[in-house]
């Protein structure tokens, strides 16, 4: 996907589209203006942290920053970037950006496998009447994410009969999607008036089971499984009569988003003992909820393998150094990686590392101290990094040091940055030092999306507030 400055622009724009959601911050406005002004100065930069935008799919610079929109101009662009892809007898997979829905004929209806986005619904219901005239009787959604579940309520509309189908786990994760709604909104990069503040806008089961349902429709078996991956009451679906598997947000073509450090838990083990499950199926298709479907058994076989061993291999060296009495933040930055899994396009790591994983499965099975002593009492960032400023100098010791980094350790240029931007708030040699060194780490040239995000926004903060002080003097 290429961006322009006007694609970015776009994408930074706020939504017109009142929730009334959740209100913004003077930082979350902050970013917005900032990360203007980074597209309009840096749009080389920016098209590096976007680079793997699409999520193993498209991109599309109108849905990436509202995903909870249903505005005409959503539902637009959702319509003609889709693609609709048939796969074994009875079998769609239809691709919009950032994800895809499956469907599937049975004798007398269909079946859907998750909804999309909210635009995706409105779509939908468009669509699947020129595929099929037979009613839509079951709607499963794998799990709460933006871009899996608020495409229900259109699909609802349409076909009031049909049965939503859920684990058992749904409603109680719908209602921590609100309750932390605006905390959610502002990680996702998503406009916090648009999150929800009820209820009323996430499926509302009919159906739900607990671990497993071989639940029957019109003589065939649909075999659900519940096993907690991205979020904990995640589900994926077998056919065995059609060798098909639909994977929701377990296989992802790339390293799935395992470690994302601004996300609720993921739940490692689990999901590669999903993985491994999906192999026993011995599947011909394997219909994802990102990225491309694959028709071939050993490949499907293959890769599903790899990704449980990938998984494994993460899970069970943190856990092994945690019992040897290792820190989780030296575990993390020497966690060893294989050449194996180095190697495989299939674990690209194009939206989060291997040692994010890692610090995932250690936050799972240790508290929440790091095992630096001085961090067991809390202590705002703030006053450590005054401090540091105190003892290296001055701000201009630590903008030279840091810059001096720059090209060497990038990352301990940062931790640098940070004590300036937060030791000597406002200070526009501590602001422009900020943007300096994030943009110089968003240009790397192997820097994973998810990371990339988190200092685009720190950037545009800084950003805003250096353009700020112009207009004060």
């Amino acid at each position: 996907m290429r961006y322009t400055l006007a694609l970015l622009l776009t994408l930074f724009a706020s939504s017109a589209q009142a929730d009334p959601g959740f209100p913004l911050s003077e930082a979350d406005k902050q970013v917005r203006a900032g990360k203007i002004l980074i597209a309009r100065e840096h749009p080389d930069v920016l098209r590096n942290v976007f680079r793997n935008d699409g999520f193993g799919g498209a991109g599309s610079r109108v849905i990436a920053g509202s995903m909870l929109s249903t505005s005409p101009a959503h539902i637009k662009a959702a319509r003609e970037a889709m693609v609709v892809e048939r796969h074994g007898q009875g079998m769609w997979l239809i691709r919009f950006p950032y994800v895809n829905v499956a469907l599937i004929e049975t004798k007398r209806g269909l079946v859907l496998f998750d909804t999309g986005y909210a635009a995706v619904g409105a779509v939908m219901a468009e669509v699947i009447p020129t595929l099929s005239a037979k009613p839509l009787t079951h709607i499963i959604v794998s799990h709460i994410h933006i871009d899996h579940a608020y495409g229900w309520p259109a699909l609802k509309a349409k076909w009031p009969r049909a049965k939503t189908v859920t684990s058992d786990l749904f409603p109680a994760m719908a209602a921590k999607e609100v309750r932390l709604g605006g905390s959610i909104g502002r990680y996702n990069n998503q406009p916090l008036e648009l999150q929800p503040t009820s209820l009323d806008r996430l499926p509302r089961p009919d159906i739900m089971f607990r671990d497993a349902l071989s639940l029957k429709i019109e003589g065939e078996t649909f075999e659900l499984r519940h096993a907690p991956g991205e979020t904990e009451e995640q589900i994926w679906m077998g056919l065995p009569s059609r060798r098909a598997i639909f994977t929701a947000d377990y296989y992802q073509g790339f390293l799935p988003n395992a470690g994302n450090g601004k996300r609720m838990l993921r739940h490692i083990d689990e999901w590669a003992d999903a993985f491994r499950a999906m192999v026993t199926m011995k599947p011909a298709h394997l219909l994802p909820m990102h990225s491309a479907a694959i028709d071939d058994e050993s490949e499907i076989a293959r890769i599903l393998t790899l990704n449980a061993d990938a998984f494994d291999h993460v899970s069970n060296q943190v856990v092994k150094r945690l019992n040897g009495g290792e820190r989780r933040d030296a575990i993390a930055a020497s966690l060893d990686w294989p050449e194996r899994f180095a190697k495989a396009p299939e674990l690209d790591p194009q939206y989060n590392r291997p040692e994010d994983m890692a610090r995932m499965v250690a936050m799972r099975w240790t508290g929440w101290w790091d095992d630096i002593p001085g961090h067991f009492a809390a202590l705002p960032f703030e006053a450590e990094a005054k401090e540091a400023l105190h003892l290296a100098g001055g701000l201009d010791a630590v903008d030279r040091r840091a810059r001096d980094l720059l090209a060497t350790d990038s990352k301990l240029a940062a931790r640098l940055a940070d004590w300036a931007y937060y030791g000597a708030p406002g200070d526009p040699k501590a602001l422009t030092l900020t943007i300096d060194v994030y943009l110089a780490r968003m240009a790397e040239k192997d820097m994973p999306l998810q990371e990339a995000t988190v200092y685009l926004d720190h950037a545009a903060k800084a950003r805003a507030q250096l353009e700020a002080l112009k207009g004060v003097r």
